[in-house]
């Protein structure tokens, strides 16, 4: 019995998140079916409201679940305040903070914990939700131009396929789901150290993420596992070896990859990365950092209460959005560039702490191998911060299954210690 309730666990989360992404973003829904985007808006505000008491109830004390309690009453709190200081009607802010990117999705936390899905049953369906990925964006690309999977209109158009092809050697899709290729290359990585054939797994999840067309993830993911492969070896001659050897062969070969005329997306990603460096040298500084200064500096005007609660999150089509989108037309400054602008200038130095307290206390639970990869998946978040803002935004569903996996584990290694 309880594995027939496991196994319609796994479909009924599958079933939902392929509903709330519009099936992998298809070409038919997102054309023919307009506003299709309120059906994730309306269930996770629906979500909000059916465990609010249960974050009320947790929002005291000083772990993952009572962080998570303080960070979703910033979210709701912050929707009254941009009323209060931008006049930005609630309806405008829910329609950007409810959608299957925004960050309300956050909310999944409690919603696992209440219905008490087992990290076995989530496992499965991230398993079957990463092949679906990969499915749909193996159908979009056989389909271009016009994708049948991962369309946006951007995205879709010739001349932005063209131009993803030239600079970074794929195509890319918006396919939603890439963070699930994340974490099966943590999963992987974590659950098979003592069986390293099945390492072999990883080369295909690698190339998954290279058809992502997004450099910060692929490398992230890199440094991470190499890390967490180091730290596993016993005799650390051996890390102190390999890391000669490194350093001995990463001249000859960054000097190779930036002269080759190869397609390939690592070549593409390294040279553009090069070439990046070479345009910020050329100025006197990096756009990212131009504008994380003119938002921690000047955006806020000398205000103490919107340095302290941040704006909040800039709605649809309202005033305050419009302020934010002219800085990007302009100057081309977006603070959603970096998930620290994204925090301070929406959720203020509060913000910021309850994300510096989130972090701490992850690092400070222990989690058995079971757990590791999804500590190692909020580890990614964070050290892609600088470059993009998954932590607060299109991260944030599985972000909130990352720390319900983590919570979990802490739990059943506690009874354990206890039983002992």
């Amino acid at each position: 019995m309880a594995n027939l309730h496991s196994k319609r666990s796994i479909w009924i989360i599958i079933i939902i998140y392929c509903i709330l992404n519009a099936f992998f973003n298809n070409y038919h829904i997102q054309t023919k079916i307009p506003f299709y985007g309120g059906v994730a808006i309306l269930f996770f505000s629906f979500l909000l409201i059916f465990n609010f008491k249960r974050i009320l109830r947790h929002i005291r004390g000083n772990n993952i679940t009572s962080i998570v309690s303080k960070l979703l009453m910033m979210f709701i709190l912050s929707i009254l305040w941009v009323f209060i200081l931008w006049g930005q009607l609630p309806w405008r802010s829910m329609i950007v903070m409810g959608s299957i990117g925004g960050i309300f999705p956050l909310i999944i936390y409690f919603t696992l914990q209440k219905y008490k899905i087992s990290t076995q049953t989530l496992v499965k369906a991230i398993i079957i939700i990463y092949i679906l990925y990969v499915i749909c964006y193996l159908i979009g690309l056989y389909t271009i131009p016009t994708p049948l999977f991962g369309y946006t209109e951007r995205s879709s158009s010739i001349e932005e396929i063209a131009d993803s092809i030239t600079q970074r050697g794929v195509i890319r899709l918006g396919v939603p789901g890439g963070d699930f290729v994340v974490l099966i290359f943590f999963l992987i990585l974590t659950r098979y150290k003592n069986k390293k054939i099945f390492y072999l797994l990883l080369i295909p999840v690698a190339i998954t993420l290279l058809m992502r067309g997004t450099r910060t993830p692929f490398f992230a993911t890199v440094i991470i596992a190499v890390i967490y492969y180091l730290w596993q070896i016993k005799h650390k001659w051996i890390i102190i070896s390999i890391g000669i050897i490194m350093y001995i062969c990463s001249t000859p070969i960054y000097q190779m990859i930036l002269n080759s005329d190869s397609n390939n997306a690592i070549v593409k990603y390294v040279q553009m990365t090069s070439n990046q460096i070479e345009r910020s040298n050329e100025k006197e500084e990096d756009i990212r950092i131009e504008m994380a200064r003119y938002m921690f500096t000047e955006f806020n005007e000398g205000n103490i209460l919107r340095t302290l609660f941040g704006n909040g999150v800039p709605g649809y089509n309202g005033h305050y959005a419009k302020i934010i989108e002219k800085l990007g037309d302009k100057r081309d400054y977006y603070p959603v560039d970096t998930a620290f602008t994204t925090i301070y200038v929406y959720f203020g130095i509060i913000g910021l702490i309850l994300y510096a307290q989130l972090l701490w206390i992850v690092i400070r639970t222990k989690v058995t191998p079971e757990g590791s990869f999804a500590k190692l998946y909020i580890f990614y978040l964070y050290l892609i911060s600088p470059a993009n803002s998954a932590l607060i935004f299109s991260g944030s569903l599985t972000l909130g299954i990352a720390l319900y996996i983590i919570q979990q584990n802490q739990i059943k290694t506690n009874i354990i210690l206890k039983n002992k």
